[in-house]
């Protein structure tokens, strides 16, 4: 155990320039690319592929089968379900719960505090089995604070979702959703 107290699978593989916070867990099969930097208490599971160039901060959690490409940031306290595939150059402020099954595509902005679920009906609401429908977030666009985007829908490219706002039907490109559920009000410039 290293005197920061953390944990680095002997069967991870760990580019160069690599810097490392306290209590960091570290598992089997991770990627991690160079120029990385990781805060404190974070937890990166098996399976996990990081790009070049990423900041991940204090707190956060990356569950099996998370890929993040280059030029990335996690703020605090974000966590992903496993199996959600991060573009370049994407900002994901803090406290954001990632869920399983969404992809999101390069230079896309997401506000603090936003939930995506593959869930659309709890089991206890419905009888029905539920499929695994990805989301996804196109090139560009912007999820603002608070938001929840819900399983199988599709934020367009360049779309903006305003904060509060929940996404149940797929967002045309450049358009500006706001309200429960979410509605075009108007397109960008």
């Amino acid at each position: 155990m290293d005197a920061n107290m953390s944990t680095i699978s002997s069967r991870a593989k760990i580019g160069e320039n690599f810097q490392c916070g306290k209590f960091v867990i570290i598992e089997d099969d991770v990627e991690i690319g160079d120029d990385v930097s990781v805060g404190n208490y974070v937890r990166i599971m098996p399976n996990t592929t990081i790009g070049n160039n990423v900041e991940i901060m204090d707190y956060v959690k990356l569950m099996p089968g998370t890929v993040i490409g280059n030029d990335c940031t996690l703020d605090d306290y974000v966590n992903t379900s496993g199996y959600v595939e991060i573009g370049n150059n994407v900002r994901i402020k803090r406290c954001s719960m990632i869920g399983q099954a969404t992809r999101i595509e390069d230079d896309v902005w997401i506000g603090s505090h936003i939930t995506t679920t593959r869930v659309k009906f709890p089991s206890a609401v419905t009888e029905e089995q539920e499929n695994e429908e990805w989301i996804e977030l196109k090139k560009g666009c912007l999820v603002g604070s608070h938001a929840l985007v819900l399983a199988g829908t599709t934020v367009g490219e360049q779309a903006i979702v305003a904060a509060g706002a929940i996404v149940t039907k797929d967002c045309d490109p450049r358009g500006v959703y706001i309200g429960c559920p979410a509605k075009l009000v108007r397109y960008r410039g």
